[in-house]
């Protein structure tokens, strides 16, 4: 038997995918969620099985309406992200993923938004679909002759997976997805420098204060307002930096030139991965090891409490006295975080080894949602921060003394949450798809302590194939701290393996 699809109207492919024509065996995956804490595994019924199989899941998760369910009552965890289940699948190695409305949609055979999975940044070769619900009844019936509703009910009874090989059922088509890229600007201007009455100092003679100008237009993988199509305002992430950046370039403008040149840059990209900082770092517009620093402004617009958070004071001599003086000066208190990488362009440039500073007043409820919007603005807050940058980086562009770089733990660059253990790679954004690419390894992480190398693509994680950091993730949290795991890496075109014994969460 055969069920002839008709696109838009019972099955849709999903952007976070990729193209190609396939032909695959069907399997039925459940709900594609692998769950250790819960202990909970929609996969371990079909072991190896599943390689190159397209996988049938369901959306949401089990126990869904149940206040006592393991997966957090009946309130959603992150097993039932779509990110998280596609990951889930790419880990073990599936050939496509195919979703299906679960028993709780209004609507069983309403499609999703083509970009509700993210618009496939990740670069992802495997092939996603949803198909619509009476479709997928039809197969199951046919193949297993119980019904998708019996399969969901008996999961919710019991707990226990019901994933199976669908006989005789493949998956066949193909999808193109088209992909249109392009140019986006950094937007740069300078202070050329003067120099030093007594010559170079070392030759180090370039300070740059940046803040990004992207943010998520309509909303996109990285919206925390999931399935709303709405203006993402972005006033505090980052039209606040942006601002600043601006008003600090007029003030600075109006009393120099300095010692040193100051490059001022508003960059492109950084919501999809620190993009325009990453091709400056790459690419700049004087040699990198003439920068002194890196001053970093990302969400400055929100000021509670006259408290600002500075990321970075460890990384440089003399950034701790730097910054204590010219806050203490401006009436500011300051919670000081001595790492130099984050979710943020500073992190382009620590991976540099350049001494960097992030300036940032904390986030709210109402980041990455179209809530962050102009009206929220404390705006004579960010007058006094102008003010405290602008003091920061003068003394960078005039002091005799660059700072000297120095090496530093830092907390994790993603997100940690909840008990996903540590590891402490750096992300390299600019190489998406074919494995994880790490720029760097944070200092005494398990991952410095184990030899992995910036430079290197991570391709598998314990028993977890990984085609990018999605992956990564996603396999890490099925893990414990204290575990040794097994890491397989490209690492000049061979593959390394080595032993990581994971750290406590952070």
């Amino acid at each position: 038997a055969s069920l002839p699809l008709k696109l838009g109207e019972t099955f849709t492919p999903l952007a976070v995918g990729g193209s190609g024509v396939f032909d695959l065996p069907l399997v039925f995956a459940g709900y594609g969620i692998t769950a250790p804490k819960q202990e909970y595994d929609d996969y371990e019924p079909l072991g190896k099985r599943v390689a190159s199989k397209a996988v049938l899941v369901l959306r949401q998760e089990p126990q869904k309406d149940n206040p006592h369910s393991v997966f957090n009552g009946n309130q959603a965890t992150q097993h039932a992200a779509l990110v998280r289940k596609i990951a889930n699948a790419s880990e073990h190695e599936a050939g496509a993923v195919v979703f299906c409305n679960d028993a709780s949609a209004t609507e069983p055979d309403a499609l999703m938004d083509f970009r509700r999975a993210g618009g496939g940044e990740n670069g992802r070769s495997m092939p996603v679909l949803q198909v619509s619900r009476s479709v997928v009844t039809d197969v199951i019936k046919q193949a297993t002759g119980s019904s998708v509703a019996a399969l969901e009910a008996e999961i919710d009874r019991t707990l226990e997976p019901q994933s199976q090989l669908l006989d005789g059922w493949r998956l066949r088509g193909e999808v193109t997805i088209q992909r249109q890229q392009t140019d986006a600007e950094n937007i740069v201007g300078v202070i050329p420098g003067i120099g030093f009455a007594g010559g170079e100092t070392g030759g180090r003679d370039v300070v740059v204060l940046g803040a990004h100008y992207d943010h998520l237009g309509y909303g996109d993988s990285n919206s925390l307002a999931p399935g709303t199509r709405a203006i993402h305002h972005g006033a505090d992430d980052n039209a606040s930096g942006t601002a600043t950046l601006l008003e600090v370039a007029r003030q600075l403008q109006a009393e120099g030139p300095f010692p040193r040149t100051i490059v001022f840059i508003a960059f492109a990209g950084e919501e999809r991965g620190l993009l325009g900082s990453g091709y400056y770092a790459a690419n700049p517009l004087l040699p990198l090891e003439r920068t002194a620093a890196m001053v970093n402004l990302d969400m400055v617009g929100r000021l509670v409490d006259d408290k600002v958070i500075v990321h970075g004071t460890g990384t440089g001599t003399g950034f701790d006295k730097l910054v204590d003086t010219f806050t203490s000066q401006a009436g500011l208190g300051v919670a000081k975080e001595p790492g130099g990488f984050g979710p943020s362009d500073h992190s382009s440039f620590y991976a540099r080894k350049i001494p960097v500073l992030h300036l940032f007043t904390g986030s709210h409820t109402d980041y990455h949602r179209p809530t962050d919007t102009a009206d929220k603005v404390n705006y004579a807050g960010m007058a006094r921060i102008s003010l405290l940058v602008a003091n920061v980086v003068r003394e960078l562009a005039t002091a005799i003394e660059p700072p000297a770089y120095l090496e530093v733990a830092s907390k994790p660059f993603m997100g940690g949450g909840g008990d996903r253990p540590y590891f402490g790679s750096i992300p390299d954004f600019a190489k998406p798809g074919g494995g994880y690419a790490i720029t760097g390894v944070s200092k005494k992480s398990p991952a410095a302590e184990a030899g992995l190398e910036g430079g290197d693509v991570i391709v598998r994680l314990g028993e977890s194939a990984i085609a990018g950091l999605e992956d990564f993730d996603s396999a890490l949290r099925k893990h414990k701290a204290g575990e040794t795991v097994s890491v397989v890496v490209l690492r000049n075109g061979k593959e390394v393996t080595l032993q990581v014994t994971l750290g406590d969460p952070r």
